[in-house]
């Protein structure tokens, strides 16, 4: 249902004795009018308004809108109304039964789609399944079917508790520990490190140490790409 415009230029009337600009009087029939029918006097019209491309009627310059290009002239200034009519060289809007075509297609790609995501969703799955149990070359296994070849990668992201890294600073001290870790909104190890603090052994920070290694949460993540078919080498010219 389109929303038309209550707006109408041709039914504005004047507004006050007063110019809404500079406030000075206005003498009787000396009022120049703007799009909403403010009175303005003839020099505050000149300076800080202009006529609307589409109906005419003045608009403050700072509020105008302006297209590219149009048949008005380029950068010609419109208000918000005639702004937002079709320019005369737009595309016209579909027709109804040409929307209901759009509709109904719409809705089958999109419960093709949902369908085509759920079983792609089994797939990987079964894939991940698949890659499990096969040998990882640079943390990646490549499953491959004729031509085609499917890329299952690995990565690990390692999260920290935080109210056992607490103790573990309240053992160190604020300087050491923010030596092993970033203060972040959650803990980045400063990874060489706290490596070289985890393998020491018999001192003191024996106890921070446990705190550490219990605050660790590692989670592997897998992620599943489609790898671009290899381009078949031209044969040599004989």
């Amino acid at each position: 249902m389109e929303v038309e415009s209550s707006f109408r230029p041709e039914d504005v009337e004047a507004r006050g004795a007063m110019c809404v600009e500079c406030l000075c009087a206005l003498a009787a029939g000396a009022a120049v009018l703007d799009r909403c029918g403010a009175a303005l006097c003839r020099a505050c019209a000149a300076e800080f308004y202009a006529a609307c491309a589409g109906c005419a009627r003045l608009v403050p310059r700072d509020e105008g809108l302006t297209r590219p290009e149009d048949a008005a002239g380029v950068g010609a200034l419109f208000c918000v109304e005639c702004f937002r009519a079709p320019a005369g060289d737009a595309e016209p809007p579909p027709s109804d039964e040409e929307v209901e075509r759009l509709v109904a297609r719409y809705v089958a790609l999109h419960a093709e789609k949902k369908q085509l995501d759920d079983e792609m969703e089994e797939i990987k799955e079964r894939l991940k399944l698949a890659a499990g149990a096969r040998s990882r070359v640079t943390n990646a296994v490549v499953l491959r079917a004729g031509e085609g070849a499917v890329r299952c990668s690995y990565s690990v992201r390692t999260t920290w508790d935080a109210a056992k890294l607490s103790e573990a600073e309240a053992l160190l001290g604020p300087d050491e520990f923010s030596s092993l870790f970033e203060r972040k909104v959650s803990y980045a190890a400063v990874r060489e490190r706290l490596a070289e603090f985890l393998a020491g052994t018999g001192d003191a920070h024996t106890p921070a140490r446990e705190l550490v290694r219990a605050a660790e949460q590692s989670a592997e993540t897998v992620t599943l790409g489609v790898v671009a078919p290899k381009k078949k080498k031209k044969p040599a010219d004989s």
